[in-house]
Formats: C-alpha cells, sequence, structure tokens
C-alpha cells in the first residue's frame, strides 16, 4: 500500500484586533492566527509539530502582515493623539509668549476648535496653567511614525501662526516648537525652514 506523507501548515486564529491595514488603507479589524506545522498523512493534518509564526490577517482583504502591524496607531488613533496634541501644544506656546494677548488667545482658541469643537477661552485658560512646555517632545512622539510630513508641517506651522498673532516667536516658544519638531522626527533644519517659511508669509512686503 502506497502511504503519502508530508507538511503542511495550518493557522489558528487566537484572538482578533483593531489595526490600520496597509492595503485596505483604512482601519481595519484582523484576525490574530498562529501558523503550526503538522505531520499529513494522505494530506491529512494528523500529528501537531512545531509552532512557525504568527500573523496578522486582515478580515477584509486577507493580507498577512507580521504582528508588529497592530502596534502601529490606528486611524482613530491618530485622530485622538494628535487633537490632544494640538490642544497641548498650542497652550505651551501661548504661556511662553504672552498669555495675556488677546490676539494670540484668539488664535489659539480657534486653532483648536479645529479639532474640539466646544474649545473657549475659559479652557485654554486652564490649559494654560496646566502645561509643562518642557515636556512637548513627550506630547507628538506617537505620531512620529504615524503622521505624513505634510501634517507635520501644518502642525507646527499652527504653532508659528499662533506664536506670531503675539506679535512675534520668542525665544521660548521657539523651543517649544523645535521639541515639538524633534519629537515629531523633523530635523533641526526642517523645523527651521518650517519656522522661516511661516514669518515670510506673515511679513509685509516692502515698500517698492
Amino acid at each position: 500500500m502506497l502511504i503519502i506523507f508530508g507538511f503542511r501548515i495550518r493557522f489558528r486564529t487566537t484572538g482578533t484586533t483593531a489595526f490600520f491595514c496597509p492595503r485596505c488603507g483604512g482601519d481595519r479589524t484582523g484576525d490574530r492566527r498562529v501558523a503550526r506545522r503538522w505531520f499529513t498523512i494522505f494530506w491529512i493534518p494528523v500529528i501537531p509539530l512545531n509552532q512557525v509564526g504568527e500573523v496578522v490577517e486582515c478580515t477584509t482583504c486577507h493580507t498577512r502582515y507580521e504582528p508588529h502591524v497592530a502596534d502601529q496607531p490606528t486611524t482613530a488613533n491618530l485622530s485622538e493623539v494628535l487633537g490632544n496634541a494640538v490642544r497641548v501644544l498650542t497652550a505651551m506656546v501661548v504661556r511662553t509668549g504672552d498669555p495675556s494677548d488677546a490676539t494670540m488667545r484668539a488664535t489659539a482658541v480657534g486653532d483648536v476648535r479645529a479639532v474640539a469643537a466646544d474649545y473657549d477661552d475659559t479652557t485654554l485658560e486652564s490649559d494654560v496653567a496646566a502645561v509643562d512646555p518642557a515636556l512637548a517632545e513627550q506630547y507628538v512622539g506617537p505620531l512620529a511614525e504615524g503622521l505624513q510630513v505634510a501634517g507635520k508641517e501644518r502642525l507646527l506651522g499652527d504653532l508659528v501662526r499662533v506664536a506670531l498673532a503675539g506679535g512675534t516667536v520668542t525665544a521660548d516658544q521657539r523651543r517649544v516648537i523645535d521639541l515639538s519638531g524633534r519629537g515629531l522626527g523633523l530635523t533641526p533644519a526642517h523645523v527651521t525652514g518650517i519656522v522661516s517659511s511661516v514669518v515670510a508669509a506673515r511679513s509685509p512686503e516692502p515698500p517698492h
């Protein structure tokens, strides 16, 4: 009698997770699956052997990824972190300038309302009193990999515009911007370029 034997890989689902699927281009549900080698007889798996790896499989497109894909922020996570960063960093810029400047405060409130519709000057007052500008880098760290370069530039550019609403970018405000840029993974030269371009755009043209 001819006996046909061999080996095959079988996957077993151990749980589910929400993750950003690169192929789908959005947040999806993924199955956490363990791959195990089996000994087969007549193509039927009969003896489980060693575990050979783990994957996250998208339930929509069924693409399989290394487990660390689930460690990357989802679009929903990124949006929440970005909203918090905008609020905190804007308060830091106000605190390190002239916190009583009405124009700067109004500009700050307007910027934060883009991510928190009910934000007002009273909330800004509380935030300004609570924030520590030395921690700016920590608030943007989670955005370093998930946020596109254009988004990073927009975030820093908005901080510069808030500072300029008070007349000029102070040394302490610039430090907040520099720390934020470093936390986002931008080089000092890149940050300087962003600041310079925003300042140039706000400066009046010299008379001819």
